[in-house]
């Protein structure tokens, strides 16, 4: 018979208890008795590794006390602050460490620092590994064996004693006899029948639904990891880059074997020159009346309100507002005021042919009653004598001839002149212009602009003597002038404007434009024996900071920005961005559109550049 099932578990319990006791008597029998070791760990370290990996491997030991095998010559120890940092981390983590090792100069530090040594020999120093049974606190002896666990339902060896096959049968053999064939025969059919068969479970409905949503739950972090993005759109932050360069233009034929050495800062030039001659008409500004033209009389009164009598001479002169003037005919003296008023004459007036300001007068003279002032008198003097007319001026008639006075010739010969000057500068550039297309389309020459580069000949002008007072409406002045410069190879001066350009540019920028309109001249000197003229170029181009990601500043840069700018809001992006020296202008397109943050992902940022504008 079997034990009753309250035996059974006493005994489990006692076997247990037996072997936890043997168990941790060996544990205890290798340590202080003052600090009880519950579980003892070696590790080992290479000659290569630093503090960090050491620790890490100490870190994820699940003990207390730890030893740690050191080769010689470790990095380890090279530096006694090395070995101090890792007791100190090692204690902050609850641990106590121990070297094992055969340095010399590591155990002279680790003796420093109060870190336990043991030698892996057993010479002068007790050995980890020894087996001096008196050693016990330094002994670390293999575990026999681990804490066996027994469950209550294990297997238990029974008291009883076995029967055998042939007891069996002869306790039986009263009873039925067993057919032993038959038995074999039906569990073949049996096994026949009980073949395996593919059987389709359907699944739970709870774990399906779950299966769903955790996986949904997973696509949808991943969507919100990986896949959202944003272009970063950044415009270089630019500046004028202006540069002045002496630059000799040297005549070719005179200079040609100099030319041909290539000196610095000297290209070839070549002269040319036009003549024009040019015919303009201009019109007659003077004008007579003639004879069936009139002019306009009447009378007027003149007063007087000063104190003496104001005698006045024949063609004094009367204007009114409109600057129609009106003359006496003969002298007159107009009496003093009294006190009853001002003297008081009336006298007869004629209105001259030309107005005050020169304009034929005629019928314009017929004017209504007006007042009239003196224009021959001071302003102060003006008040003390003036005209009225208390009735309208009659009989003016217009009609006139043109004639031609002094100052209409000499302001022809002035038209003239800035118009064969002007006429005289385009034809030098269209002369220039004709060259381009008789030579090699790799050459493009263009004419020496600027203050004194056009060398402008005497203006002769030709007029006939007896012009002046000829009554005639219109006349011709003709002239001539010979219009002189030097034109030079285009290519050639930019090339050197371009290297200077080059030179002076920040090396953290790139050159972005030069403005080829922008070429103004300053000639300095003119030497016509030699047929060399020195001129100061200055040019303008556009330099802006090179942001590239294809180049080493771009990628630079780009990195730079993604590590302050990764899972930050957009706008603080911006700003940051903004804030950098080398960005003028930045924008920000995210994926999807309504996210309002940066990826998290540094690779999901992307740039794109935008240059700068033209040059101003």
């Amino acid at each position: 018979m079997s034990k009753p099932k309250k035996q059974k578990a006493d005994d489990i319990e006692k076997l247990q208890t037996e072997i936890k006791q043997d168990t941790s008597d060996e544990i205890e029998a290798g340590v202080d008795d003052s600090e009880v070791i519950s579980k003892k760990k070696v590790i080992y370290v290479e000659i290569d590794d630093e503090l960090n990996m050491v620790f890490e491997k100490v870190k994820h030991v699940n003990a207390r006390h730890i030893y740690i095998v050191i080769p010689q010559r470790a990095i380890l120890f090279q530096s006694v602050v090395n070995l101090k940092i890792l007791k100190r981390k090692a204690e902050a983590d609850n641990k106590k460490i121990y070297f094992i090792t055969n340095d010399k100069n590591g155990i002279y530090l680790s003796e420093q620092v109060g870190i336990p040594i043991y030698d892996k020999t057993s010479e002068d120093k007790p050995s980890l590994f020894s087996t001096d049974v008196n050693d016990d606190k330094l002994r670390i002896t293999p575990l026999k064996a681990s804490v066996n666990s027994i469950e209550d339902e294990g297997p238990l060896r029974l008291t009883e004693r076995k029967l055998s096959i042939s007891e069996i049968l002869r306790k039986n053999k009263d009873k039925k006899r067993v057919e032993v064939s038959k038995i074999i025969q039906n569990n073949k059919q049996k096994l026949k029948n009980n073949k395996p068969k593919f059987v389709v479970i359907a699944p739970n409905r709870h774990a399906l639904v779950g299966l769903i949503v955790v996986s949904v739950f997973i696509l949808l972090t991943i969507v919100y990891i990986a896949l959202p993005g944003a272009t970063v759109y950044l415009t270089p932050q630019a500046s004028v880059l202006e540069k002045a360069v002496n630059i000799t233009m040297a005549d070719y034929q005179k200079n040609k074997i100099e030319l041909e050495t290539h000196p610095y800062h000297m290209i070839a030039s070549y002269p040319i020159s036009v003549t024009i001659n040019k015919t303009l008409t201009h019109y007659s500004t003077g004008k007579k009346m003639s004879n069936r033209g009139a002019n306009s009389k009447g009378k007027i009164t003149v007063f007087n309100t000063s104190e003496n009598d104001w005698p006045l001479i024949a063609k004094t002169r009367f204007q009114n507002n409109d600057g129609i003037i009106f003359r006496l005919l003969a002298p007159v003296v107009v009496p003093k005021a009294t006190a009853s008023g001002p003297g008081k004459l009336d006298v007869m007036v004629v209105a001259d042919e030309v107005d005050a300001y020169g304009q034929v007068v005629g019928d314009r003279g017929n004017i209504p009653p007006a007042r009239f002032f003196l224009p021959g008198l001071r302003e102060d003097s003006r008040k003390n004598i003036y005209a009225e007319s208390k009735e309208g001026m009659t009989g003016g008639i217009t009609d006139y001839v043109p004639y031609i006075t002094k100052e209409d010739i000499e302001t022809a010969k002035s038209v003239l002149k800035d118009e064969i000057i002007n006429e005289g500068k385009k034809a030098l550039t269209k002369a220039v212009a004709d060259k381009n297309k008789i030579v090699d389309a790799s050459s493009t020459y263009v004419l020496l602009t600027g203050d004194k580069s056009v060398k402008i000949g005497e203006v002769k002008i030709s007029t006939d003597p007896s012009l002046e007072n000829k009554e005639v409406r219109d006349f011709p002045i003709t002239g001539q002038i010979v219009v002189s410069g030097l034109y030079y190879d285009h290519d050639e001066m930019i090339k050197i404007l371009q290297e200077e350009l080059l030179m002076k540019k920040s090396p953290q920028k790139e050159l972005l434009k030069i403005n080829d309109q922008s070429i103004t001249y300053q000639i300095f000197e003119w030497d016509d024996t030699h047929g060399k003229v020195k001129v100061t170029a200055n040019i303008k181009g556009i330099e802006q900071f090179a942001i590239d990601p294809s180049t080493e500043n771009g990628q630079r840069l780009s990195t730079k920005i993604k590590e302050h700018i990764t899972g930050k809001g957009i706008e603080e992006a911006k700003l940051y961005i903004q804030n950098l020296p080398e960005v003028n202008k930045v924008e920000i397109e995210s994926w999807p559109y309504w996210a309002p943050t940066i990826p998290s992902l540094p690779d999901n940022i992307q740039f794109e550049i935008r240059n700068a504008i033209n040059v101003k």
